[in-house]
């Protein structure tokens, strides 16, 4: 589940489902609060983890995408670079018929 898709009733079962996992183990008030916070954490850890799992891909994609631009930029060069070559060739030789 990601973030978008989190309101408040959706946040709130998955802390509920978290506090069933740790109710055997809450005796007093003071560890029932505390386990109210401890699920609290952990979704809000699990949700982080999930969005650091999606922006790691995102940016992966990001990345490749610009090495490829790059990539195009150079051939590009390249081949801008020998255009310019061959057109100042033929500039000279037009150069030297007209003198």
């Amino acid at each position: 589940m990601t973030t978008e898709n989190i309101n408040f009733d959706s946040y709130r079962r998955m802390v509920d489902q978290v506090l069933i996992d740790i109710r055997p183990y809450i005796k007093t008030e003071g560890e029932q609060l505390l386990g109210s916070l401890l699920a609290q954490v952990v979704i809000k850890n699990n949700l982080v983890a999930e969005e650091h799992i999606e922006l790691k891909k995102a940016y992966k994609d990001l990345r490749q995408g610009f090495d490829e631009l790059k990539l195009l930029n150079f051939e590009l060069a390249k081949k801008q670079k020998e255009i310019n070559g061959n057109n100042t060739k033929q500039f000279r030789n037009i150069k030297k018929r007209l003198s």
